[in-house]
């Protein structure tokens, strides 16, 4: 059974990678980057192995460490990209007459043959280069890594199966959507956090004790629990502490054994029970939408704005792949402004700090990209429609109402947390004195960034999640024209703001007031024209539009 259920795998890889031209080039692309990051890694542990002799115990505490983390991110992180891969999926053998003990062993080890699978593979096993130059030692190390690596998909099986019918709700969907994004985003500060951590250790030497001798006994702790039992091993043979070894050995021996009991119950209980999804709840009477018709402006050709408006609000309200933009962008502003502020607190080799400008500027850009980022997000809304626009061609809804309408929605929102960072951020790094010309850049480049997505997303419609779909998944096909497109509308956006950003950067006292007043209006033109060639283009454009949302749809669901 474990050869078939390997084999399967490996021709299901191979068939879903010849499907698509686009996916092969994204898999390749993907492989080599991977390949090249192992390398490194596998080099930096073999060079590890010159200078481990009496540092034997600071090499076992950092591979338990190490490896620990690695089985709790292979336990968290297919329930952020529950369904992204679905080859092995137990649900798919529900026609068959099979057990959850007879699927258990095979499915834990397919993990191999994939990307990720494959490449933690290899590392928990290059786990034992340190030990190179002890042959018994590395083979100890070895022993540990492959059980190691086994932990690892153990744990990811047994969670993703376990939480199969919760994962597959729509409402867990969107939320594992967000946190995932979430999670990459705090993950893109670890470069500045390693940074930090450096100049931590190096002015003050006493500092780097202080940090091993907790971490050896968070190890001690971490080294009896599954999730660092199998990586203690190689440390307690570098020790020569053989009795230790032993009763660790035991251990993951035993968790690996209830382990594989617990999948194969959690297995057997899938199988018989398959999980149902794509279930859709009516929307009551007396929704957003209706209520919006009755708002006192919403007459005459301002109804389908109204309308328009009221449903773009309710799926910045539930929608993943809407929502995952507001922590993007508040991220953005954290991470910069942290950077700016900090970056003083990191001195050079030579002692000096940096200039004043670099970490201004480091907070300034840091504004000026989120109000971007903002702008930006609206070239997408009508490609997130997906073949759902029909109903706004079918209805004779006018180019400019729809424009209208998605803006409206955006700014009710976008606005006031752009007032409310645009106040926050100068006051922590600079005073109140910045206040006029922050804002007055910021809104600028919002509404740039809206009259240029005004116009980008009636003739570009470049393929995005669908609905439903978590805002993590890849889409594949379009990549060039994906990528050309996204560059061109940002570019554009930052151009026609260039002359008041510039302005904001050398104005000073009443002159911010100034920026501010002439960006309102500067930025409200730019909006207001994009609206209206925007309209005119999607007027124009309804059946092509209509027939990209079609190929979009079609291909992603083939």
């Amino acid at each position: 059974m474990v050869a078939t259920l390997l084999s399967l795998k490996l021709r299901l890889t191979v068939a879903e990678l010849k499907r698509s031209t686009g996916r092969l080039v994204v898999w390749i692309i993907m492989a080599v980057y991977a390949l090249f990051m192992v390398a490194l890694a596998l080099i930096g542990l073999g060079a590890a192995s010159l200078a481990i002799r009496g540092h034997e115990a600071v090499a076992g505490t950092l591979t338990v460490i190490v490896g620990s983390v690695v089985v709790l991110g292979w336990i968290l992180l297919p329930l952020l990209f529950f369904g992204s891969d679905q080859t092995l999926d137990p649900a798919r053998f529900t026609p068959f007459p099979l057990t959850g003990r007879q699927l258990a062993p095979g499915l834990v080890l397919a993990g191999v043959l994939g990307l990720p699978g494959f490449f933690t593979a290899v590392l928990s096993l290059g786990s034992a280069l340190p030990w190179l130059r002890t042959p018994v030692v590395l083979l100890v190390g070895l022993l540990g890594g492959a059980l190691g690596w086994l932990m690892t998909q153990l744990g990811a099986r047994t969670a993703t199966t376990a939480l199969a019918s919760t994962l597959s709700s729509r409402k867990a969907r969107d939320l594992t959507g967000v946190i995932g994004l979430i999670a990459i985003l705090a993950l893109s500060m670890a470069g500045w956090g390693i940074s930090v951590a450096s100049s931590f250790f190096s002015t003050d030497s006493a500092n780097l004790s202080r940090v091993l001798a907790v971490s050896g006994h968070i190890a001690e702790v971490l080294g009896w629990t599954p999730l660092g039992a199998p990586w203690a091993l190689a440390g307690d043979a570098g020790q020569g502490k053989w009795g230790l070894l032993v009763c660790h050995l035991v251990a993951t021996a035993v968790y690996l054994i209830l382990g594989m009991w617990l999948y194969a119950r959690v297995l057997t209980k899938a199988l018989l029970t398959p999980v149902h999804t794509g279930s859709v709840s009516n929307v009551a009477k007396g929704d957003a939408i209706s209520r919006a018709l009755g708002w006192p402006w919403a007459r005459g050709p301002m109804r389908s704005v109204a309308a328009i408006m009221a449903r773009c609000l309710r799926y910045w309200r539930r929608d993943p792949r809407y929502l995952g933009s507001i922590p993007a962008s508040l991220f953005i502003v954290i991470i910069f402004t942290v950077m700016g502020l900090t970056m003083n607190a990191l001195p050079s080799s030579d002692g000096t700090q940096a200039p004043a400008f670099l970490t201004t500027g480091m907070v300034a850009f840091g504004l000026g990209f989120m109000a971007l980022l903002l702008g930006y997000v609206l070239s997408a809304d009508v490609a997130s429609d997906a073949t759902a626009w029909w109903i706004h061609l079918a209805s004779g809804v006018k180019g400019w109402q729809d424009r209208v309408g998605r803006a409206f929605g955006e700014a009710t929102w976008a606005v006031p947390l752009i007032v409310v960072v645009g106040i926050v951020v100068p006051i922590i790094a600079h005073g109140p004195g910045r206040i006029p010309t922050a804002l007055g850049a910021m809104l600028t480049l919002y509404l740039a960034g809206t009259g240029v997505s005004g116009v980008a997303s009636a003739l570009v419609i470049y393929p995005v999640a669908l609905p439903g779909e978590s805002p993590m998944r890849m889409k594949t096909g379009m990549m060039g024209s994906q990528m050309l497109s996204q560059f061109a509308c940002m570019a554009a956006s930052g151009l026609l703001a260039l002359p008041v950003c510039v302005w904001a950067i050398f104005a000073r006292g009443w002159q911010g007031w100034l920026v501010l007043v002439v960006g309102l209006v500067w930025g409200g033109a730019v909006a207001v024209a994009g609206v209206i060639l925007g309209g005119r283009v999607m007027d124009s454009r309804g059946p092509a539009i209509l027939a990209s949302l079609m190929k979009n749809d079609s291909r992603e669901r083939a």
